[in-house]
Order: C-alpha cells, then sequence, then structure tokens
C-alpha cells in the first residue's frame, strides 16, 4: 500500500523575466514603397496559393486561378 503520510515537495518555477531580443520591424508601408510589377505578380500568385491550400477555393476558382498563373508565368505551374 502507498504510504499516504509522504509529503513531495515541488520545486518552485523559475521565472524568466528578461525580455527577448527583438529584431527592429519595418513599417509595412516603407516595405512595399518599391513593388514592382513583378513583385506584385509575385504577391498575388502567393496569395492565392495560401487560399487555395486552406481550402477557400472552389475546384472551378482553383481551375481558373491555375489558367491565370500559367498564363502570367507560364511554366510555373
Amino acid at each position: 500500500m502507498a504510504d499516504t503520510n509522504t509529503v513531495t515537495k515541488e520545486k518552485e518555477a523559475v521565472v524568466d523575466t528578461t525580455a527577448p531580443e527583438q529584431t527592429p520591424q519595418t513599417p509595412v508601408f516603407d516595405e512595399i514603397a518599391e513593388m514592382t510589377e513583378e513583385g506584385a505578380v509575385n504577391v498575388v500568385i502567393q496569395a492565392a496559393g495560401m487560399a487555395q491550400q486552406t481550402g477557400h477555393l472552389t475546384v472551378r476558382d482553383s481551375v481558373i486561378l491555375a489558367k491565370a498563373i500559367s498564363v502570367l508565368r507560364p511554366g510555373s505551374i
């Protein structure tokens, strides 16, 4: 039978109060200030791919999207 009089000591949790090093963030408007047409097409293709992967597109939408990407970037898909 187990000893019911045994008291276990729990270790005290050590909380790290030091702030993690943070990298400075560039405002998004500064990041996109120099966007080219090529960069814009890349962004649209990436967003469309994410929508497709998460199931937010119908089969019809996916087919139309694939065709549009192949027109903009032949051989990319």
